[in-house]
């Protein structure tokens, strides 16, 4: 890249060489001319890769900043996770039976292809006759809670879900659409994590492994003592595996066996990525 100071210097040497030169030397105007313009070029092309240089440092600078403020913030949900966990150790409430996911969708993960997205939930008809058919309040999210127990979906509650959830294989847009609005209007639904959980599971198969994060994130902080808590947390593991950032997914694994160790499913495929991750160096 030509530098201002160089062509001045370029300049400089060639009216010194054109006094210096002897008198009997034949000058010609036009070449003189020519040699000025392209003087004059080079030093505008200088000016003009001097101010892309500057936008480029300027561009990266910025992308700099936006990727390590973007890595701030995940680490900050991972650390609010911890302390949510730690703190459901230090108090534990009778836990819920565990639900092992489909074995389509853990093996496909193993084989790095898309998760099958699969899921065989209650049965459930559109007749409602006699059953309540308006969503759970907060009240009665807390009287599941306090005894210790994850009450029942309703059949409304069921059915709504079920709905989301048929959408799936021939819209994925529509049934992330569908389990948002589930969450948005049922929030105390005992299968509001399921909802929350299949949103993140069709970014994962759709590859978008960054949308995956933050809707497994949820999962884990807001759901924390569902039955979904351990396949999110899998998952997040999977997610950082797949953006190849080794330090987020060895943390979540080893979260997964402090966390869940009653959970035999998540903690196989966890012990099992950690030795592929340990194995492979990363």
């Amino acid at each position: 890249m030509f530098k201002p100071n160089f062509i001045w210097l370029l300049s400089s040497s060639l009216c010194v060489m054109l006094i210096i030169s002897p008198a009997s030397a034949e000058v010609n105007p036009e070449s003189i001319v020519q040699i000025f313009q392209r003087l004059e070029g080079l030093e505008k092309k200088s000016r003009e890769l001097t101010g892309e240089n500057e936008v480029l440092k300027n561009q990266i600078a910025r992308l700099k900043k936006v990727q390590k403020q973007g890595f701030l913030n995940v680490d900050e949900q991972i650390d609010e996770i911890r302390q949510g966990m730690q703190a459901k150790t230090q108090t534990p409430a009778k836990p819920a039976a565990p639900v092992k996911p489909a074995v389509e969708k853990t093996t496909a993960v193993e084989t790095q292809q898309p998760a099958a997205i699969k899921e065989t939930p209650t049965a459930v008809t559109a007749k409602t006759d006699g059953v309540k058919t308006i969503p759970a309040t907060a009240e009665d999210k807390k009287k599941a809670e306090k005894s210790g127990k994850t009450r029942a979906p309703t059949a409304y509650e069921k059915e709504t879900y079920q709905a989301a959830f048929n959408k799936m294989s021939a819209s994925p847009t529509a049934a992330t659409q569908g389990f948002k609005e589930y969450i948005k209007l049922q929030p105390n639904s005992p299968l509001a994590a399921n909802a929350q959980y299949w949103i993140g599971e069709i970014m994962y198969s759709h590859n978008n492994y960054k949308g995956a994060v933050k809707e497994f994130i949820k999962v884990l902080q807001e759901y924390k003592t569902s039955n979904k808590a351990p396949d999110a947390a899998i998952k997040l593991g999977y997610s950082f595996y797949a953006l190849k950032n080794w330090t987020y997914a060895r943390r979540t694994f080893e979260d997964v066996l402090k966390y869940f160790p009653d959970n035999k499913n998540a903690v196989s495929l966890a012990t099992k990525r950690l030795e592929k991750m340990k194995a492979a160096g990363n």
